[in-house]
Parts: C-alpha cells; sequence; structure tokens
C-alpha cells in the first residue's frame, strides 16, 4: 500500500472519529436516558427493551452524523485537510496512560473497588428483572441511585456477551478518550496549541488530568521497580500515583476517571460543552452544537445529576458573556424554525 493512501486512510479515520463517533458517544447516551425513562413510566421494562433502545439511540444518530460527513466532504470541506502521518503525533503524550490502562484491564480486584456492590446490584437487576429497580441495600423501596447508566451498561453487557465489569471498563475508557478529543478541539479553537503536534497531547493530558499530571509516571516507575500492584488497590493508590511528599488528596482526578463509574460520562459531556461554548464565542454554532449542548445537559442530570449545576454555571456564563449578539448572529445560521424545533424537544 502506498504512503498516499495510507495518509488518506488515516484522514478517514480520523475524520470518523471526530465528526461521527464522538458526539454520537453523548447523543446516543442522552437519547438511551430519556427514551428508557420514559418507557419506564409507561411499563415494566426488561433487557430486551434496553437492548432495542440502545439500537435505535445509536444507531439512528450514527446515520445522521455519517450524511452530515458526506455532506461536508461533497462540499471539499476536508479538502483543505491534507492528509498526513503527522496527525498521529497527537497520540503520543497518551501513551503516558498505558500503565493506568493496564492495570485496570488486567486486575480483576481493582474492576470491583470502586462501589462494585452498587453498579452490580443495579446492573444484575436490569439484566434479569425489569423496572421499577428497587433499592439494592432496602429490597421493596425505590432506587435513590443514578441507575440510568447502568440500564446502559446492561444492555452493553447482553449485547456483547462480556462481564458487566468488563462491558462497563470499556464504555469507561471510551469516555475517558472522548474527555480528550473534546478537550483537543477546545485547545485549537483557543489557538492554545496547534493540531498534528506532539504539544496537543501534552496539552490535553495536562488539562484533563490537572492537578496530578505525574500519576501514570509514577505508576510506571512503580511497575518498573518490580514492585507488584496490590490487591487492595484503592487504600494504596495515593501512595503509588503520588509523588514523594504529595498531598493526598491530588490523587483524586486519575482515580476517579479510570475506576469505571458514571463520573468519567458526566466529565465528557461538561468537556463537550466547554467546546461548545468556546465555538459559539467565536461565532460558530450550528443544529449539531445544539444538539451536543442538549444532549450533555441530559445526559448528566440522567447519570450524574450533582455535575449537572457546573453545565448550568458553564452555559450561564456564555449567555452573560454576549448571548443576544450571538443570537444575532447565530440567527443568520439557523433558522427560527430550527430554533424552535431545537428548543421544543429539549424542553420535552
Amino acid at each position: 500500500m502506498t504512503k498516499p493512501k495510507v495518509e488518506a486512510g488515516m484522514q478517514l479515520i480520523a475524520i470518523l472519529i471526530v465528526d461521527v463517533l464522538n458526539p454520537l458517544f453523548v447523543i446516543s447516551l442522552a437519547l438511551f436516558a430519556s427514551i428508557g425513562y420514559i418507557l419506564t413510566l409507561l411499563m415494566p421494562v426488561t433487557i430486551d427493551v434496553w437492548q432495542a433502545v440502545f439500537w435505535v439511540c445509536t444507531v439512528i444518530p450514527f446515520i445522521g452524523l455519517s450524511a452530515r460527513v458526506y455532506a461536508k466532504r461533497k462540499q471539499g470541506v476536508y479538502a483543505k485537510r491534507r492528509p498526513s502521518w503527522r496527525m498521529a503525533l497527537p497520540f503520543i503524550p497518551l501513551l503516558v496512560l498505558a500503565p493506568i490502562l493496564y492495570a485496570e484491564f488486567s486486575l480483576p480486584g481493582l474492576q470491583v473497588s470502586a462501589h462494585a456492590d452498587i453498579r452490580l446490584g443495579y446492573i444484575h437487576q436490569l439484566l434479569y428483572g425489569s423496572t421499577p429497580v428497587e433499592n439494592i441495600f432496602v429490597a421493596g423501596h425505590p432506587a435513590n441511585y443514578y441507575w440510568l447508566y447502568h440500564a446502559y451498561m446492561a444492555a452493553v453487557a447482553k449485547i456483547t456477551s462480556l462481564h458487566p465489569l468488563q462491558a462497563e471498563e470499556i464504555i469507561n475508557i471510551i469516555a475517558v478518550f472522548s474527555g480528550l478529543l473534546w478537550l483537543a478541539q477546545t485547545l485549537i479553537v483557543l489557538k492554545l496549541a496547534k493540531p498534528r503536534t506532539v504539544y496537543l497531547g501534552a496539552a490535553v493530558i495536562l488539562v484533563y488530568c490537572a492537578v496530578n499530571v505525574s500519576g501514570p509516571l509514577s505508576l510506571a516507575a512503580y511497575l518498573a521497580d518490580g514492585n507488584a500492584l496490590p490487591d487492595s488497590w484503592s487504600v494504596h493508590a495515593t501512595r503509588i500515583t503520588l509523588l514523594e511528599g504529595a498531598d493526598r488528596r491530588l490523587h483524586g482526578v486519575l482515580i476517579k476517571v479510570f475506576n469505571a463509574s458514571s463520573m468519567t460520562p458526566a466529565l465528557t459531556a461538561f468537556c463537550a460543552v466547554l467546546y461548545i461554548c468556546v465555538k459559539i464565542l467565536k461565532g460558530k454554532i450550528d443544529l449539531l452544537a445544539l444538539a451536543l449542548v442538549s444532549a450533555c445537559g441530559i445526559a448528566v442530570l440522567a447519570i450524574r445529576a450533582d455535575l449537572a449545576l457546573h453545565i448550568v454555571a458553564l452555559l450561564g456564563g456564555l449567555v452573560l458573556a454576549g448571548g443576544i449578539s450571538l443570537m444575532g448572529r447565530a440567527s443568520r445560521e439557523i433558522s427560527p424554525a430550527a430554533w424552535l424545533l431545537w428548543f421544543i424537544i429539549s424542553l420535552v
């Protein structure tokens, strides 16, 4: 295979990931939570119904996003981005996360260290029973946890025939890299990093990992010294992933997102809304941006309501930063009928 064909293939894969699969993750999750919750108000919902909802909420947006990419290709939008091997450069710094990925998938004890009783309790109810879901600690009482995300996990586990914890880890890793990708696009729009550079990948890791960017390096050094990972990972996490003398509270970011939970996709939704807000402030808005704002808000309310405040604050700041003038510019890009349709669907 010739070099131009390889580079063209890499560009096609990049377009598929950035413009189709990445927005699809948040949109499908929001649709799944919305439709699934409405169905639970109308009838008992079993795993067969959850599977059907998953496919509908994944396939239909995939077709729409693929059609959008096809239209952009026909218009020559992607012709300006010449394919090059340099597209792989931002992924080099991501290798720093390899030790954590290895630990997550090689240690079953690590997979059950973060509230596995709650996670598996709800997933098993959704796999083998029907809604309404009961509180796993007090039988006969309604659930008081974000169980809609576990319905999504149950559907994935059933479709893939994977153990629920393995399915949850895979979706969690997808959510992590989706958040990294949204941050990368944000840094590019803000002109804080250039695309197709190692610096972009390093900057994304720095922003995402925030207060403990050295955590993967500390873990890699720990393994390189010939040490075995302890069975009780959560007890030793602060010691392994922190530099000598560091504040123990600084380990929380990496441990929180790499141990599968609803926190990770909620953080991904925040990163997506941050990107959309930056684009709007730059005078760029379209229907997909509006759909993503709604999808992120719905997804966070369904799977991690305590993080919804951050998105509301972010959108409120956007309005205060010049909402009226932005609406004036956006009205030239989006028709009033489209604005009304978006508002009504989001409200419902």
